[in-house]
């Protein structure tokens, strides 16, 4: 009898997770995750100005970049794939002249609230240290407010516009890590506004293309 009894006590130790193996069935692994960073915005910019209804030929503008704090909130719906939302503090690009408008200076000031929503691929075991990532999804801008330059009267609309991103995720232990990564956003503006003339202010519009580039660096927390 001892032998059979033996053999079955030996199967049921042996049937039994190890004690790490236990405290990861216990312990799931995290499917939230928020985020702080530093981001630098970068404008590919160019500008289809008219005046009175017809074409300013060669005039055009920049934009200033500009440096914010940023915040992203995610969840993993797979261990390969996430969903998140990206915020900005709202940062103040400055639209100069440029081109046949050259040396006219400031033609006027815009506040905005950035916000992106991707789907997220991430590449490597979920428990991986290193994890690069790539994703896609789409752009929502709200202008929040326009003040005037040389230009009167400017009023910008919200963009809406394709996004793509891609990053690589660091764990520092399992709750905290740290990120990198680069997005780049394909969206325009119309812009309406009024230009002082010797006749008066005459109305004009133009169609500016933004393009920005948000480059991020910060920390991420999961829970």
């Amino acid at each position: 009898m001892r032998m059979p009894i033996l053999a079955g006590v030996a199967l049921v130790v042996t049937s039994l997770p190890t004690s790490a193996q236990a405290q990861e069935a216990i312990v799931a692994s995290p499917s939230w995750y928020a985020r702080v960073a530093l981001g630098r915005i970068t404008f590919d910019e160019k500008a289809r100005v008219q005046v009175a209804g017809q074409p300013l030929v060669g005039a055009d503008g920049t934009l200033s970049n500009n440096t914010t704090i940023t915040a992203e909130f995610g969840y993993h719906i797979a261990p390969h794939l996430s969903v998140a939302a990206t915020l900005g503090m709202p940062p103040e690009t400055t639209l100069s002249a440029a081109g046949s408008l050259a040396g006219a200076g400031v033609l006027g000031k815009v506040r905005y609230a950035p916000g992106s929503y991707t789907l997220r691929y991430h590449i490597g075991a979920s428990e991986g240290r290193v994890r690069p990532y790539v994703g896609a999804g789409v752009n929502w801008t709200i202008i929040l407010e326009n003040r005037d330059g040389l230009l009167r009267n400017v009023r910008a609309s919200n963009t809406v516009g394709p996004v793509a991103i891609g990053g690589v995720d660091v764990a520092l232990n399992r709750r905290f890590g740290a990120f990198l990564s680069v997005m780049k956003v394909y969206t325009s503006t119309n812009a309406r506004f009024d230009m002082p003339t010797q006749a008066g202010l005459v109305p004009g519009g133009a169609r500016l293309r933004m393009n920005p580039t948000l480059f991020q660096g910060g920390l991420q927390v999961s829970f």
